[in-house]
């Protein structure tokens, strides 16, 4: 039953009107009490100036889109990563790819109930830093295994932008602009592929010939 709570400030006049103030409901079992903002609370979300609440919209946007484009660059390195270390099965050396994904799968059973219990700004923070540290590491990996394992990890801790953003919207807007927000927000991981492709599309298919995948008979 509670949607948020707290004043503006954390003095002691705000402390006091957050515990005097009549809440709705009994306390009981039946009819708890619902715990809410106080009226003209500036931390209330839905009290943010719009362009406030469109710029968060925007870089939670720009945030999937980063981690759409994360999972889907690394093939346009498949053959050069074939090179290097010398692989000979197609299903090992798209591992990266798919081992990414099954990461997407596993990181909201954690960054969900996380976001909920400690706030959503503290899990984008450790699990981007994380990211972005899992990138690095895989950049200067020295076998497949450690690029495998490196991947695994990078999509879970880059799937708490897919799992949180929405909340995140969803806290900020009224129905009335929600829809308008949620479509800004779905249109981001649907332009990574474009991205991609126009980033590394012609270097892909350069690389294209050498990856083992496509020689695969079927």
């Amino acid at each position: 039953m509670c949607r948020g709570g707290g004043a503006s400030s954390t003095t002691p006049a705000s402390r006091r009107a957050v515990l005097e103030w009549s809440y709705k409901g009994q306390g009981t079992l039946e009819d708890p009490y619902v715990v809410d903002f106080l009226p003209d609370d500036t931390r209330n979300p839905f009290l943010f100036p719009a362009w406030y609440k469109w710029s968060i919209t925007v870089f939670k946007a720009i945030a999937v889109l980063a981690v759409a484009f994360v999972s889907t660059a690394y093939s346009s390195a498949v053959g050069e990563i074939v090179d290097e270390f010398h692989i000979t099965s197609p299903e090992l050396a798209i591992s990266g790819i798919s081992l990414f994904v099954l990461g997407f799968a596993v990181g909201p059973v954690f960054w969900a109930p996380l976001g909920e219990m400690y706030g959503r700004q503290i899990t984008f923070f450790i699990s981007y830093a994380a990211l972005t540290a899992l990138n690095a590491g895989t950049c200067a990996s020295k076998n497949i295994g450690t690029i495998a394992v490196l991947r695994f990890l990078a999509g879970a801790f880059g799937s708490s932008p897919l799992t949180n953003s929405g909340g995140v919207i969803a806290d900020m807007f009224d129905a009335k602009d929600r829809g308008f927000a949620g479509a800004l927000f779905a249109m981001a991981p649907a332009c990574s592929p474009c991205a991609r492709r126009g980033r590394s599309g012609s270097r892909s298919s350069a690389l294209a010939s050498r990856c083992p995948c496509n020689n695969r008979k079927v």
